[in-house]
């Protein structure tokens, strides 16, 4: 039986089982809270659940707020979607304050591309990041630009719990999440082609690594983050909604950094969403443009989310290709709203009650609506 076909009868019975309304119990993120460590964001291509599934991704990604009306973004992706195993790229943008944009991509097959048996380091052709985790160098190379940007976390690399939402009943299956640099000061090199002298960009960047080894489809049904990256105070917040099948037990995080420590972190808290506007170019599928979340963690927690402005809205099946589109649409409809936002947060304890507040990046995604 070819890996295509098991791929397909697997993502099927997953199907199957969500209409039958039979439900296989989700672990979400759990405690103690652990420190991120050096093999959490090595590649895991080579782990025996990684190998044998087709839906296995991988990515490291570096989200930069950089001053000056520059912008920037890059990404490294490992996976076993479609033909072949192993595979890497890299999709990097470039935003010049001129107003000039550059996408670039690469992709490389299993044996072009590697990483460090110690120590944290990624080579994917030109392209590669390294160093400690407090203080990654962050190199890239295509036909348009090359960049190198190194890195100084202003609060320390952190995962929910032990950083693992397990579907199911197998431990072969599952999610993972390390924030990498929460929030890191960035101090840069760019040299664009054709230009003789190279410009010097700084400000912030985030970076976080993530694994799954389960399709799109049954990883979530609605998934809602939130991130304000700031140097004085930072939140990030996540809450996944899985598909059917796996009941109603949500996976969430939330952490709240502040003077250079986590002040607040928690794995359960409610979230309620308000003023939710339907999409004018798809039925059947809206987003909320104001959250509230409460509960506890280390201490009482309150916050609150509000959109400002939908900055963008992606429609995968728009955009995917041919191919992609005719294999995800069988089992997946997403789309991902993009908004700017504004948080308030109130973190109770035995000091007292303190508050905390700013700007953010809020995406709202819908897997199936």
């Amino acid at each position: 039986m070819t890996r295509t076909i098991q791929w397909l009868l697997t993502a099927c019975l997953a199907v199957v089982f969500s209409a039958a309304g039979v439900a296989d119990p989700l672990t979400p993120f759990q405690g103690p809270f652990e420190p991120v460590t050096v093999e959490d964001v090595r590649p895991h291509h080579e782990r025996p659940e990684c190998r044998s599934s087709e839906f296995y991704s991988e990515w490291w990604s570096f989200v930069f707020v950089l001053e000056d009306g520059y912008g920037a973004y890059a990404q490294f992706i490992v996976t076993n979607l479609g033909p072949g195993d192993g595979k890497a790229s890299v999709r990097t943008d470039l935003n010049l304050p001129e107003g000039i944009d550059f996408h670039e991509g690469a992709d490389y097959s299993e044996g072009e591309w590697g990483y460090d048996g110690e120590g944290f380091g990624l080579r994917f052709g030109g392209n590669s990041v390294s160093g400690p985790l407090d203080g990654l160098v962050l190199r890239l190379k295509n036909n348009s630009f090359e960049a190198e940007y190194r890195l100084k976390n202003i609060f320390p690399p952190w995962k929910p719990g032990r950083g693992r939402v397990q579907y199911g009943e197998s431990a072969a299956r599952y999610y993972e999440i390390q924030l990498i640099a929460p929030v890191a000061r960035v101090e840069g090199t760019v040299r664009v082609a054709g230009e003789d002298e190279p410009r010097h960009v700084q400000g912030l960047m985030y970076v976080d690594h993530s694994v799954s080894t389960i399709g799109m489809h049954e990883q979530a049904k609605r998934w809602v983050r939130f991130r304000a990256v700031h140097p004085d105070t930072a939140l990030f917040l996540t809450h996944i909604q899985p598909s059917d099948q796996y009941g109603s037990q949500a996976a969430r995080y939330a952490v709240l950094f502040h003077d250079g420590r986590a002040v607040f972190q928690s794995l359960d808290f409610d979230l309620k969403v308000g003023d939710v506007r339907p999409d004018p170019q798809k039925a059947g599928y809206a987003s909320p443009w104001v959250l509230e979340a409460s509960g506890t963690g280390s201490g009482r927690f309150r916050a609150a989310i509000k959109a400002t402005k939908m900055t963008s809205r992606e429609d995968y099946l728009e955009t995917a290709g041919a191919a992609k589109r005719f294999i995800l649409s069988k089992f997946a409809k997403p789309i991902m709203y993009y908004f700017d936002a504004m948080f308030a947060a109130e973190i109770g304890g035995d000091d007292g009650t303190k508050k905390y507040g700013g700007k953010g990046r809020y995406y709202y995604t819908i897997v199936n609506p």
